[in-house]
C-alpha cells in the first residue's frame, strides 16, 4: 500500500497530459481571445468610417440645400429679368409704331 505521501504526489503521465491538455485550452483561449480583439478592432474602425460617411453625407446635403434656395433665388430674378425684357420689348415695338405712323395731326 502507498503512503499518504505518495498519494499527494499526481502520476507523472497524467500531470504530463493534463498539463498539455492545460495549455491546449489556454492556447485556444487565448487565440479566441485575440480574434475577438480583432473583430472588435475592426468594428470599431469600421463604425468610425461609417460616421465619417454619416458626417460627410450631412454636409452635402447641407450644401445641396443652400445651393437649391440660392437656384430658387436666381430662377425667379430670372423670371423678373424676363418679365422687364418681355415689357422693354412691348414698350419698344409701341414707340417703333407710333415713330412710323408720324406726327399726329393737330387739331386746327
Amino acid at each position: 500500500m502507498q503512503s499518504n505521501d505518495d498519494q499527494d504526489v499526481p502520476d507523472p503521465e497524467w500531470l504530463k497530459a493534463y498539463m498539455s491538455k492545460k495549455s491546449h485550452e489556454t492556447s485556444d483561449d487565448l487565440r479566441a481571445r485575440e480574434l475577438l480583439q480583432a473583430g472588435a478592432a475592426s468594428e470599431l474602425e469600421l463604425l468610425k468610417h461609417e460616421r465619417k460617411a454619416e458626417r460627410q453625407l450631412a454636409a452635402a446635403m447641407a450644401t445641396l440645400a443652400k445651393h437649391e434656395q440660392r437656384l430658387r433665388r436666381f430662377q425667379s430674378q430670372v423670371e423678373e429679368s424676363h418679365k422687364a425684357v418681355i415689357e422693354a420689348e412691348a414698350a419698344l415695338r409701341e414707340s417703333q409704331t407710333r415713330r412710323a405712323a408720324g406726327p399726329r395731326p393737330t387739331p386746327d
